[in-house]
This record gives structure tokens, C-alpha cells and sequence, in this order.
């Protein structure tokens, strides 16, 4: 058994703290009235629905939608060939059943969100600190009060489950000695889930994985540390894949997938500098809009009029599989240009983790067939803004940091390698959200704000641990690991 984390506490997860915990992280729902929407959130409720009838007509409660009449395989493409870019089944699924599933709606959503995020956390605070009920309730109301996490569990999108990712990551590497065989299982489930949740958290967990596996963070054979990181993550792509050549006709991770690298790189330079020198003649696609597109990224891809949303179908059809060709041969006529354009994201990314992405102000009216916002504008977030949490969210990062620097000093012939090595993968996986969502896409406060409160957690947990409790910890109370 290698060193490990935590210490020799013998407690365990408790149901009534993960409850209370669960209902506490929904408090910012009290200022807007509802669970916090994003524009992307109807679109995967849309294609919830879509995946939803499909299923139900699949098995035989409901009659098969008529894109089947050309038979089932690609009948999802059919469907959804107008929406501009294709989703996670498996959020978009969720989204839906748990929005019509009641007559709560959203709140059900969100509620799942607290729960699954709240078990976690007493999980992590348990297995891989050994706090006592004391200590990690402290730490609890912290996260509740200071930090991003009660937003991102009151939000209606992924995002919460690239910070839990991280911390299901962190548990099946530095506690799988801890977890009963129960906990094993429900910790694969949720990395397995939040990876299929979204295409960023694909990557990330290849980022992890690949930090997981070459690099000496703990004593255990990095065998054992593939198959518990790997699995899961071959799992999820191959789900994914699955759902691209059964229901679109193709065996890719994106399906009808917006061309956000063309976008970045034109908002970064180098894509725009090769178009303007080789159209009209290359003959791509998007040669006719050059003068008229707009010069950032999300513009390029989302306004009303002269953007990828606006093309007519076959357009971005073309424009989606001129995409790598473009890109390749812009990037190899100016690679400084990306590299330092890239680098700049990343670095603009890492700073930026405030609200501002919340919709505020307003609710939703669910029907099985769709939903329309209900305008909310008395809300106190609509008419308060949300600036002074984005202010704590920064206050509290920073002391985080400042806990982390002061821990490292303090403790360091104290800690276990463990606990440091801890601490540099998580500080690591910060840096690579930041790298996969602002390269990729271009810096936005949600895509760093999704996973910033992991600093804090990180922060409390190790200065609240006590100095004798470094030393290993015994196993949970279950069947010897495999």
C-alpha cells in the first residue's frame, strides 16, 4: 500500500451532511428565482427531446418519429440537420428527462446537480483527506458561501462536472485503497458521466490520464493507474462514438459540429491572413463571406446574419469539412502567429473565472415539447448583477493561493509525497481546462469559473488536516482491491 493522503480517521461519508449540503448549494437560485440558464441549454434540452423520442419509439412507448421511415440509422442526423452544432447525447438527455420528468421542471435539474456535486465533496473530504465531520463541515459552508461551486450546481449546463471530473480523477488515484468497493463503482459512474458530458471533458480526462500515467504521482504502479482513469474514459468515447455512427452515420466524437477552431484562429490571425491571400482562387466555401464576417470567434459562429449560424445547410456542411484543411495550412504559413495567439488564450483564460455567462432574470416554462423563458427582471440577480460574487469568487481564489504557498512552506517536510504530488495535479488540471477551452474555443469566465473552486477545496482541506493525521490511513471497510 503506498502512502497516501488523510489520516487515521475511521469516519464516514454521512447521508444527512451530503443532504444539507446539497440544499445549501442551490442558495444563489434564491436571487434569480430559478435555476441559472444559458443559451446553450436549449439546445440540449431540443436534442434531449430528439434523442428521448427516438429511444421511446426504439423499444416500442412511442410511435418512432418519421426520420425513421428511412430507417433508424442516422435518424438523429435527420432530426437535428438544422441545429448548427450537436451535443452530448448524454447531458442532452439528461437535461430533458429530468425537465419533464415532474412538475418541478428545471429545479429537478438542478437538484440532481447539488446532490451528485455534494456527495462528492464529502466523499473527497473523507477518502482522500480523512477530515472529521468538524473539519469538513467547515470546509463545506466555505465552498458554499465564498467560492464558484454553488453557481456552477445552480447552472443548467456541464460544467459542474469538469470540477467533479477532476476530483473523481483524484480519488480512483490517490484514495482507490480507501474507497469500498460501492464508492469504486458510483466514483468510475461519475467520471464515466461527466466525461460523456461534454467534448472539452473528453480532453481533459486524456490530460489527466496522461498525467496520471507518466508521471511518478504516487506509489502505485502506473498499471493500476491506467485502467482506473482509462476505462471510464475509453467507455465514454466509445458510447459517444457509438451515438455519432448510429444516429448520425458516422463513427465521430462531433457530429454537425460548429467549426470552432476555424473560428478561434480567425478571431487569433492566421486563418483570416491565409483566406484574404488565397480567396477568391482556393475556392473554399467561405470565401464569399470574408468581408462580411465578424472578427471575433463567437461572432464568426453565432450572429444573426453573416456567420456560420446564418449559412444555409449545405454551406456549413462544406465550411465544417473544409475545417482542418484550412486551419493545417494557416497554422504552417504563420506558427509563431498561432503559437503566441494560443499562448495568450491560455494565460487570458487561466484569469478569467467570473459570472458574467449566467443568464440572469430568467426562468423557464417547461412542456414536453419545448420550453419558452419567463422573464423574471425583479429577480434580485437581474437587478442587482452578480459582480460582488464575482469579486468574492477572485477574493477567495486568491487566499486560496495564498493558503496553498503558505501550506507548501509550513508543511513541507511534514507532508506525505502524496499530498504534494496531490497538489501539483490539481494545479495542473487548472491549467489544462484553461489550455483545452480558451485554445480551442477562446477564453470565456465560465469555461475556468467551472473548475476554480477546486483551489480552495484543495487549499481548506490540506491546511485544516492535522499535522499527526499525514501519516497513512487505514482502508475503507471493504473487499481487498483487486
Amino acid at each position: 500500500m503506498p502512502p497516501e493522503l488523510g489520516g487515521g480517521g475511521r469516519d464516514q461519508p454521512r447521508l444527512a451532511l451530503i443532504l444539507a449540503v446539497a440544499v445549501a448549494l442551490l442558495w444563489p437560485t434564491l436571487l434569480n428565482w430559478h435555476p441559472y440558464l444559458f443559451w446553450d441549454t436549449y439546445g440540449y434540452f431540443l436534442q434531449g427531446k430528439a434523442y428521448s423520442q427516438l429511444l421511446l419509439g426504439w423499444i416500442g412507448l412511442a410511435p418512432p418519429p418519421p426520420e425513421t421511415g428511412q430507417g433508424w440509422f442516422g435518424a438523429a442526423g435527420r432530426m437535428l440537420a438544422r441545429d448548427p452544432s450537436i451535443r452530448s447525447p448524454t447531458w442532452s438527455l439528461l437535461t430533458y428527462g429530468l425537465a419533464v420528468g415532474s412538475a418541478a421542471g428545471f429545479w429537478l435539474l438542478a437538484l440532481f446537480d447539488a446532490l451528485v456535486a455534494a456527495a462528492t465533496l464529502e466523499l473527497t473530504l473523507v477518502r482522500l483527506f480523512g477530515l472529521d465531520a468538524r473539519r469538513r463541515l467547515l470546509v463545506l459552508v466555505g465552498m458554499t458561501l465564498l467560492t464558484p461551486l454553488p453557481w456552477f450546481a445552480s447552472y443548467l449546463m456541464p460544467d459542474l462536472y469538469a470540477g467533479l471530473l477532476v476530483l473523481a480523477a483524484a480519488l480512483l488515484v490517490f484514495a482507490w485503497g480507501r474507497l469500498t468497493l460501492a464508492e469504486r463503482i458510483a466514483t468510475s459512474i461519475l467520471y464515466l458521466g461527466s466525461i460523456s458530458f461534454h467534448l472539452s471533458h473528453v480532453l481533459l480526462a486524456a490530460g489527466l490520464l496522461a498525467m496520471a500515467v507518466l508521471l511518478p504521482l504516487t506509489g502505485s504502479r502506473r498499471l493500476d493507474r491506467l485502467w482506473r482513469l482509462a476505462l471510464p474514459l475509453l467507455a465514454a468515447v466509445a458510447l459517444l462514438l457509438g451515438v455519432g455512427l448510429v444516429g448520425f452515420g458516422a463513427a465521430t466524437l462531433t457530429p454537425i459540429g460548429a467549426p470552432f477552431l476555424l473560428a478561434r484562429a480567425w478571431e487569433d490571425g492566421p486563418v483570416r491572413a491565409y483566406l484574404e491571400r488565397a480567396c477568391p482562387s482556393a475556392g473554399w466555401a467561405i470565401c464569399p463571406y470574408l468581408g462580411r464576417v465578424a472578427d471575433t470567434a463567437q461572432e464568426f459562429l453565432w450572429r444573426p446574419h453573416d456567420s456560420y449560424w446564418a449559412m444555409d445547410l449545405p454551406t456549413r456542411a462544406a465550411l465544417r469539412a473544409e475545417e482542418p484543411a484550412i486551419v493545417l495550412r494557416a497554422v504552417l504559413a504563420d506558427p509563431l502567429g498561432q503559437i503566441s495567439g494560443s499562448l495568450a488564450n491560455l494565460v487570458t483564460q487561466l484569469g478569467r473565472f467570473g459570472l458574467e455567462d449566467l443568464v440572469l432574470g430568467r426562468g423557464a416554462a417547461v412542456t414536453p415539447d419545448d420550453y419558452t423563458f419567463v422573464y423574471l427582471p425583479s429577480a434580485p440577480a437581474a437587478v442587482w448583477g452578480l459582480a460582488w460574487f464575482t469579486g468574492l469568487a477572485y477574493a477567495s481564489t486568491i487566499a486560496a493561493a495564498i493558503g496553498l504557498v503558505t501550506w507548501w512552506m509550513a508543511r513541507r517536510d511534514h507532508a506525505t509525497i502524496a499530498a504534494r504530488q496531490l497538489v501539483l495535479s490539481v494545479l495542473g488540471a487548472l491549467v489544462l481546462n484553461a489550455a483545452v477551452c480558451g485554445i480551442l474555443s477562446g477564453p470565456q469566465d465560465r469555461y475556468q469559473g467551472r473548475v476554480i473552486w477546486l483551489l480552495p477545496l484543495l487549499a481548506a482541506a490540506l491546511l485544516l488536516q492535522p499535522a499527526g493525521r499525514l501519516s497513512p490511513a487505514p482502508r475503507a471497510p471493504s473487499p481487498s482491491a483487486p
